[in-house]
């Protein structure tokens, strides 16, 4: 499925705002979208329906979801209430509405999310790898856990740079390391000690703090699916 932008030209996802596990006023949280700040018209993905247009006060202010089939956009804290229609047909490029700071929000700015076929709160994906592109390959589900399906991911990756020589197995076993550390310019030694871990996070641009939580993880994933690992 191909997206085009939700927000103009000039505008950029938040770096504290990405979608996955970030730390917000201190504490640990799951954000299920991608925020971008300030004052701009939101604009339709892709083809589809309106399938939802709400409104709420402790949550997203004015939200419009537009239904694409095997996804939904979800669009939250409008300055206003939406032009558009609940069933009407939409195109790339239709305005939405005015980002605003309504509902629970902190500022002006457009929190964007690209939730499966329903649009059910929480069933959602990294949307960055469907902007402007075809996904060619699954995505990774932005969990912040180190699991077998990441480790696999990051062995293609790997191979594909000529960093990696063994098996697709999902197991971090010495090579899979050793091309992880010349991916991030640590000693290539096989061993995932807090250097390699720490270098790691720096390539990543997350805290250097030799623990791999779930937000350096969450960014890992999210630099797979984005193709910038």
């Amino acid at each position: 499925m191909k997206l085009s932008n939700p927000w103009p030209k000039g505008y950029t996802i938040n770096k504290r705002s990405p979608y996955g596990w970030r730390t917000l006023h201190g504490k640990r949280r799951f954000h299920h979208g991608v925020d971008v700040a300030g004052s701009f018209e939101a604009l339709v993905a892709a083809d589809g329906v309106v399938s939802h247009i709400g409104w709420s006060r402790w949550g997203g202010g004015h939200v419009v979801k537009v239904d694409h089939g095997d996804f939904v956009s979800v669009y939250y804290h409008g300055a206003d209430e939406t032009n558009l229609m609940r069933g009407e047909r939409v195109f790339p490029g239709r305005v939405v509405y005015p980002t605003g700071n309504t509902g629970r929000s902190f500022g002006v700015h457009l929190h964007y999310e690209l939730r499966k076929r329903g649009g059910i709160w929480g069933n959602t994906v990294d949307p960055v790898p469907f902007l402007n592109g075809t996904v060619a390959e699954p995505v990774l589900r932005v969990t912040g856990r180190l699991n077998r399906e990441t480790w696999r991911a990051v062995q293609r990756a790997l191979k594909a740079k000529g960093m990696y020589e063994g098996r697709i197995d999902g197991l971090p076993g010495r090579m899979t390391i050793m091309g992880l550390q010349v991916w991030a310019g640590a000693l290539p030694d096989g061993f995932k000690g807090p250097n390699t871990r720490m270098a790691v996070q720096v390539t990543l641009g997350v805290k250097p703090d030799s623990h791999w939580g779930r937000i350096t993880v969450s960014a890992l994933q999210r630099s797979l699916n984005d193709k910038s690992f």
